[in-house]
């Protein structure tokens, strides 16, 4: 009768466990292949004239750009690689500062109806650059960028600041 009742109870034991791994399983799988979160908004399409201006990012980093295509970056994140070239590789680097150059660029996705516009960032003196997509709405648009691998969920994202300029009143 002791072997029996053990049995049952194993049994079980044993019929709850494999559920559990079952469900876990599941759900591993259903969290793998959800797609990452994005920052609030649909894709925009940003002029480079109101690209022009300081954007910040949620650590109080910064990148000014200039109408002519020129940039100044203080700690802004990012998703950047950077090799040295003394060392054994590239590495990530997640704020950086500095200045170079920008362009954006306009385009529908292929099989979508919305157009978006990129912002590419390129560092003076380096292999350094960054391309930052454009979200959020038309009165607050947003640049951000995937820092990592996507599935880590980790983004930054920049937004603009309002203009300082006065005016005689």
């Amino acid at each position: 009768m002791g072997i029996a009742r053990l049995g049952g109870v194993l049994g079980t034991s044993l019929a709850s466990g494999v559920l559990c791994a079952l469900l876990s399983g599941c759900y591993s799988l259903a969290a793998a292949i959800h797609d990452p979160p994005q920052p609030p908004g649909t894709p925009q399409v940003i002029t480079d004239d109101h690209l022009v201006g300081t954007w910040r990012d949620e650590a109080g980093g910064s990148i000014t750009f200039a109408a002519g295509g020129a940039f100044a970056a203080e700690k802004i994140c990012g998703d950047f690689t950077d090799w040295p070239g003394d060392g054994p590789g590239p590495y990530a680097v997640r704020s950086k500062t500095g200045s170079g150059t920008w362009e954006t660029m306009t385009w529908t996705p292929p099989n979508e109806s919305v157009p978006k516009t990129e912002v590419t960032i390129r560092f003076s003196g380096s292999e350094m650059s960054a391309e930052y997509k454009t979200g959020g709405t038309s009165k607050s648009p947003k640049l951000w960028v995937y820092v990592g691998d996507p599935d880590d969920y980790d983004f930054c994202t920049l937004t603009r600041q309002p203009s300082t300029s006065k005016t005689a009143g």
